[in-house]
């Protein structure tokens, strides 16, 4: 299709190229005190001819592959082939001029008026051939950089179907173990943990195709994964949340607040013996969603190993939004841990 499309806007510039040629050289011809039927046949013939010659010279171009040589090569070819066909168009020329027009009856015309008209036509379809392989160069760059970019897309999605699938697993396992325990302890609190573990699932399947989705929606899944930990922590973890109602509509990437919600409940009020808290905090600010998920506990030297789900939501938040997006970790007030996301807003959530 592509290939048809450039065809017919070659040809298309052909004719009208030509013919303006045409119309150009008949009124210069004109102005000089020339005239007549021959004059008008004569120029339409050597401008059929050289864009005739000119077609040739393409063809020619493409048989033995000119276009795909470096520039230091195609150049000393393109000139001998213009050479070639302003040859051939000024013996197209002397031909007629002689034998069907006798110009040569012509007291003025002389022989050596075919060197001037050889350098003209030979001028002419060189500019012609400028033109035409800068166009295929230009084509050809604008070929490859968007050939680029549908690379670069590609191994962005691909990478960030990489790090998303990291985090589902964990996720996972994390949900079933603790579901296990509750099938022997107390099968009811384990039928409702099954509800709440079905109610994560189908939103972490939903959006695992989706490059973003509603913050609303992240926030259902994060109550749901809290009321799961509850029942296996009881009265170890306390919960809080302070949300923006004009954050929910936010566009966010699919689990990225979840997992660090689950890194706080696990690296921080899992660890400790009375338990602990998690608060989550939403604003919208200076045309960017803030998210603050706060955890009782301390980073530790030793625990710079249990971060890869911090290092991976940085990972997807930087393919996604490049340095326009940023997630941080720190200790908070000595007996807290803070994650803080900023990621920006698009479209009509701006």
């Amino acid at each position: 299709m592509v290939s048809e499309r450039r065809r017919r806007i070659y040809l298309t510039c052909q004719i009208l190229g030509w013919s303006a040629h045409g119309l150009i050289n008949l009124g210069f011809a004109t102005l000089a005190g020339q005239s007549g039927w021959p004059i008008v046949a004569s120029i339409a013939l050597l401008d059929g001819a050289a864009g005739y010659s000119t077609h040739l010279l393409r063809a020619w171009m493409h048989r033995h592959r000119w276009l795909s040589l470096p520039m230091a090569r195609v150049a000393p070819r393109v000139l001998v082939g213009s050479l070639v066909c302003g040859a051939g168009v000024t013996l197209a020329g002397t031909i007629t001029s002689l034998f069907v027009f006798h110009f040569n009856r012509n007291p003025d015309w002389n022989w050596i008026n075919i060197v001037p008209i050889f350098f003209l036509w030979s001028v002419v379809v060189f500019l012609w051939a400028v033109i035409y392989v800068g166009v295929h160069y230009l084509e050809g760059l604008n070929d490859a950089r968007l050939e680029q970019l549908r690379l670069a897309v590609a191994v962005k999605d691909s990478e960030l179907r990489a790090l998303l699938n990291q985090l589902n697993p964990h996720f996972m396992f994390n949900c079933l173990n603790s579901l296990r325990a509750l099938i022997v302890e107390d099968p009811g609190r384990a039928q409702t943990m099954v509800d709440e573990l079905s109610s994560v699932l189908r939103y972490s399947l939903r959006s695992a195709r989706l490059e973003t989705v509603p913050f609303e929606d992240e926030l259902g899944a994060i109550q749901a994964y809290l009321k799961l930990e509850a029942i296996r922590f009881e009265d170890r973890l306390r919960v809080s949340m302070d949300i923006d109602p004009a954050s929910l509509g936010s566009a966010i990437p699919p689990m990225l607040v979840q997992s660090l919600v689950e890194n706080g409940v696990k690296h921080g009020v899992s660890r400790l013996e009375a338990g602990g808290e998690i608060r989550l905090v939403s604003r919208v600010e200076e045309r960017a969603l803030r998210i603050q998920v706060v955890n009782s506990g301390q980073l530790v030297a030793a625990g710079v190993g249990t971060r890869i789900g911090i290092e991976n939501a940085r990972e997807r938040l930087r393919l996604m939004y490049g340095e326009a997006a940023t997630l941080a970790l720190r200790n908070l007030d000595g007996a807290f841990v803070i994650a803080e996301v900023s990621v920006p807003l698009r479209g009509a959530d701006a």
